[in-house]
């Protein structure tokens, strides 16, 4: 299952690709969120101008 560790290979190497994985994938979730506000936001304003137009 584990791979083993080859000689000359640095382990911090793995840590940092974890790492940074880590963080792309935290920054797509926050873009994912702010995308469903600005959608909601968008819909909300779009509703309100029909409403508007109804009289």
């Amino acid at each position: 299952m584990a791979k083993k560790a080859r000689t000359g290979h640095h382990s911090h190497q793995d840590s940092e690709r974890a790492l940074a994985k880590n963080t792309a994938a935290e920054a797509r979730a926050k873009a994912a969120v702010r995308d469903l506000h600005n959608t909601a936001a968008k819909t909300r304003g779009m509703q309100q101008k029909a409403q508007a137009k109804r009289g």
